[in-house]
C-alpha cells in the first residue's frame, strides 16, 4: 500500500483492506474521511460515474460533486453517526453521465474513540437497467389486467382497496361482513371516495360472485329514460317502444348497483321500494309481474339523513336500502394513505404510458399531504396522471414541478404566510421583512431545483437575469457561480 493511502488511513484512524475494496466492480463503494475527503473509490464507482480513481482520491466531495457539502448523505452520516439506507438518488456525475442508484451510507467509528465518527462508507448500485425492465414489465402487466376484466363485469375486489388508515380499515371490515349476506347495502361517501370500488368488492366477496354485476349511475341517465332502463319495456307501451330487458333482468341472480340514487325522482323511488318489499316488478307498459332475483347495492354522494331532509331520498326507501350502511371517509380524513395511493397510481399509470416515474420527492410529498383533496381519490389520480404526462421518459422521481400548479400555489401561499410571521416577529420594518421573505423563497426554490437558474427563475416568475441579480443582492453563497 503506497504512503499516500497509508497517510490517509492514519488520518481517518480506520483500518480496512482498501486495495481489495477498490477492485470491486459490481457495486460502487467509496469512503470519505471526517474532513469530507475521498479516501476510497472502487472500480464500480469508476464504471457508474465514468471517472478515474486518480482524479478523485484525496479530493473533497464538494469539489467533485455538484452539491453543497452539507447536503450529501456522507455529510449527514458524519454529523449524526447514524446510517442512511436504501435511498434512491438520480444525479449527473462530473463526467456528464446520468447515474440512477440505490444508496446506503454507514458511519465508521474511530478505533481510538468508539464514539467518534472518523469516516463514512457509501455503497450504491446502478439500477437504471432494472428501472427500464420494471417499467416494461409493469406495462405488460397493466395491458394484461386491462384485457382480463372479470367475466362478471367487475374490475375490483377488496385486495385492490389501498390504505391502512383506521377509518378505511373499519369500512373494509364492515363491507366484508355485509358481503356474506343478501341484504341491501347503502354506501355513502362524497364524490371520488371509491363507492363503486367498494360495491364491486362486495359483489366479488359474495355468493353472487359468478353472477352478473350491473352498475348504473342514476344521475347520468335522463329522468324519463331511467325507469325504462331499470325495468325494461314492452312493445307498444309508447311510440316507438320495443321489447327490451331492463337492468334488473340483466342482473338476474347477481348484483345491481344504483349509484347516486339520491338523483332518482321520488316517484321512481317508490317503485323501487315496491321491488324491495315484494321482490317483483313490471316492465314499462307491461302487466305481468316479474320476480327480481337480485342483490341491491346503492350509493349516494351526501349524508343520507340530509338527503331525506332535502326531499331527495324517501325515508321509507332509505330504511330498506340501508340494512347495512357504509360511510366511506374523505381522503382528507385518511391522509396517511395519500402516499401509498400515489405510489400505486405511479406504478399503474406510468407503466401504461411508457414512463418510469416510481418514487416521490420529499417536497412533492409535502405538497400532496398539505392539500385537502375535495375531489378525493379521483382528484389525486388526476394530479398524478398530470405529473406522468409532463414527465420525461428518463424521469424516475416525481418532483413538485410535475404536479398541477394549483397544488403548488396553495402550499407556496402557506409558506409565504409562515415566512411573513417568522420574518416579522422581531422586525416590524416592511422593507426588511419583505427582503427576508424574498431571500428565503429564492434559497428554497434553488434547493428544490438543484440550483438550476432557469428552472428556478421560471418557478419564481422572474427572468434569469433578475434572479441572478437577486442572488448577488441577498448574498446567497455557492449559487451565482455554480449554475
Amino acid at each position: 500500500m503506497n504512503s499516500k493511502k497509508e497517510a490517509i488511513m492514519t488520518t481517518s484512524q480506520t483500518f480496512f483492506p482498501i486495495q481489495d475494496v477498490e477492485r470491486i466492480e459490481d457495486v460502487c463503494i467509496h469512503v470519505v474521511d471526517s474532513d469530507g475527503k475521498i479516501v476510497c473509490y472502487s472500480k464500480g464507482c469508476e464504471l457508474i460515474e465514468n471517472m478515474k480513481r486518480e482524479d478523485v482520491i484525496g479530493k473533497n466531495m464538494s469539489d467533485i460533486y455538484d452539491y453543497l457539502e452539507n447536503e450529501s448523505m456522507e455529510s449527514l452520516v458524519l454529523k449524526t453517526g447514524k446510517k442512511v439506507q436504501d435511498v434512491h438518488v438520480k444525479y449527473t456525475s462530473p463526467s456528464g453521465k446520468v447515474a440512477d442508484v440505490i444508496s446506503s451510507t454507514y458511519p465508521i467509528f474511530s478505533r481510538k474513540d468508539p464514539k467518534k465518527v472518523s469516516a463514512a462508507i457509501c455503497i450504491y448500485r446502478d439500477i437504471s437497467a432494472y428501472i427500464h425492465m420494471s417499467s416494461t414489465i409493469k406495462k405488460l402487466q397493466n395491458d394484461l389486467n386491462t384485457q382480463q376484466i372479470k367475466n362478471n363485469g367487475t374490475q375490483f375486489s377488496f385486495k385492490d382497496i389501498i390504505g391502512t388508515s383506521p377509518n378505511l380499515l373499519e369500512c373494509i371490515h364492515h363491507a366484508k361482513i355485509a358481503a356474506q349476506n343478501a341484504a341491501p347495502i347503502l354506501i355513502a361517501g362524497s364524490t371520488g371516495t371509491g363507492k363503486e370500488v367498494f360495491a364491486q368488492s362486495i359483489h366479488n366477496a359474495s355468493a353472487q360472485v359468478n353472477k352478473p354485476f350491473v352498475a348504473i349511475n342514476c344521475c347520468a341517465i335522463p329522468e324519463h329514460l331511467l325507469e325504462s332502463s331499470l325495468f325494461g319495456t314492452v312493445k307498444g307501451s309508447f311510440t316507438g317502444a320495443i321489447d327490451t330487458i331492463g337492468l334488473l333482468e340483466a342482473a338476474e341472480g347477481g348484483t345491481i348497483f344504483l349509484d347516486e340514487i339520491n338523483s332518482m325522482n321520488l316517484e321512481l323511488q317508490s317503485k323501487l321500494l315496491r321491488v324491495l318489499e315484494t321482490g317483483k316488478y313490471r316492465k314499462v307498459g307491461g302487466h305481468k309481474e316479474i320476480s327480481a332475483n337480485i342483490r341491491l347495492l346503492s350509493a349516494l354522494n351526501q349524508d343520507p339523513l340530509k338527503a331525506i331532509e332535502e326531499n331527495r331520498l324517501r325515508a321509507d326507501l332509505f330504511y330498506r336500502l340501508a340494512v347495512f350502511s357504509i360511510h366511506l371517509p374523505a381522503l382528507k380524513d385518511r391522509k396517511q394513505d395519500i402516499i401509498s395511493l400515489t405510489r400505486t397510481f405511479l406504478t399503474t399509470e406510468a407503466a401504461a404510458m411508457g414512463k418510469q416515474l416510481f418514487t416521490i420527492s420529499l417536497s412533492a410529498q409535502e405538497i400532496l399531504l398539505y392539500h385537502d383533496w375535495p375531489g378525493n381519490i379521483r382528484e389525486l389520480k388526476h394530479a398524478i396522471t398530470h405529473a406522468i404526462y409532463l414527465s420525461q421518459y428518463q424521469d424516475t422521481i416525481l418532483t413538485p414541478d410535475l404536479l398541477p400548479s394549483y397544488l403548488r400555489k396553495k402550499i407556496t401561499d402557506k409558506k409565504i404566510y409562515e415566512k411573513y410571521l417568522a420574518a416579522s416577529s422581531d422586525d416590524k420594518n416592511l422593507k426588511n421583512t419583505l427582503s427576508k421573505i424574498e431571500k428565503q423563497m429564492i434559497i428554497e426554490v434553488l434547493q428544490e431545483n438543484d440550483r438550476n437558474i432557469s428552472k428556478s427563475a421560471k418557478e419564481l416568475g422572474i427572468s434569469r437575469q433578475n434572479l441572478q441579480y437577486k442572488i448577488r443582492l441577498h448574498g446567497i453563497k455557492d449559487s451565482a457561480d455554480t449554475f
